[in-house]
């Protein structure tokens, strides 16, 4: 069995076999839209549960609208779709995302316009490097070219600069900041800030993508009794305050250097901990939030 699926126009096909022609839209311009999905391993329920499957493809489906992106399938139907790309890697933990994109057509209302959708799937194993050491990038992070509302695969091209920059500076992770000097997000996730016993993070204003990945750790932080804030960040924060990052990839992963300053602790290190604990229960099934966010997939 391999550990890659693909779903493609309606079937599981050979990975290599999902291919667009150059002049598809999605080719062209960067036409599509997408979502990361994780789903767990339940051995008891002999099941595969995913980790808000439902905002994530409400945002999958929001998305496309502010895209314009021809959407082929209804909701029920991408269902459908993911559980049948998960059922070909049962036992394990899986990531999922699933894709929209234009083939033809320059709005959704071209007489000749057509969508599609293709699902990649593969073992999700996350792995934290032994030191986790994060530099802030010199360039500026705006949005994406229809602002910061759409998971949009042209959003992510500038992070080829930010990946450069990532892989000369020996580092980790590159954050960024916006145009007014504001902390945004890092390579593939939110950031959040722990500093006695408050949980702060960039307010969606600072043009950012709503991270659901975040929104599930403030949920675990109130819980917990903490405090949250979002609101704009400055630069200065990230080195007087324990980082942490949060995306569908990296689950949880607190960071040690910031432009090579290790963060004041103030506390944080027992805030840090908990919310790690209460996410990697959460994805297990347990705890009082599993049930708002984990669902069966099948």
């Amino acid at each position: 069995m391999s550990d890659r699926v693909m779903w493609f126009n309606g079937a599981c096909v050979p990975w290599e076999d999902a291919r667009v022609h150059v002049w598809d839209e999605s080719a062209l311009r960067g036409a599509n839209v997408f979502e990361g999905i994780t789903a767990f391993w339940n051995a008891r329920e002999q099941r595969h549960e995913m980790l808000a499957g439902d905002a994530h493809l409400d945002r999958l489906f929001q998305s496309a609208r502010v895209a314009d992106i021809p959407v082929p399938m209804t909701r029920a139907e991408v269902f459908g779709a993911l559980a049948e790309v998960a059922a070909q890697l049962g036992g394990s933990d899986v990531y999922l995302r699933p894709t929209f994109y234009a083939k033809q057509g320059r709005s959704a209302l071209a007489p000749n316009s057509e969508g599609g959708t293709y699902i990649g799937g593969f073992p999700f194993r996350p792995t934290a490097p032994p030191k986790v050491r994060a530099a802030v990038s010199g360039h500026r992070r705006f949005g994406g070219p229809i602002g910061p509302h759409a998971k949009t695969g042209g959003s992510y091209l500038d992070f080829r600069v930010f990946e450069r920059e990532r892989v000369e500076q020996g580092v980790e992770h590159v954050f960024f900041l916006n145009e007014r000097g504001h902390v945004a997000e890092a390579d593939g996730a939110a950031i959040l800030l722990v500093r006695d016993g408050r949980v702060t993070t960039p307010s969606v204003d600072s043009g950012i993508l709503d991270s659901i990945t975040k929104r599930i750790v403030l949920d675990l932080a109130r819980g917990l009794g903490h405090q949250v804030e979002e609101r704009p960040v400055e630069q200065d924060e990230l080195y007087t305050a324990r980082v942490v990052l949060a995306g569908t990839l990296l689950g949880l992963r607190t960071v040690d250097t910031v432009d090579g300053r290790a963060a004041d602790d103030t506390g944080a290190a027992d805030t840090v901990a908990a919310l790690n604990d209460g996410y990697s229960r959460l994805c297990r099934g347990e705890g009082p939030l599993a049930a708002a966010y984990l669902s069966p997939l099948r």
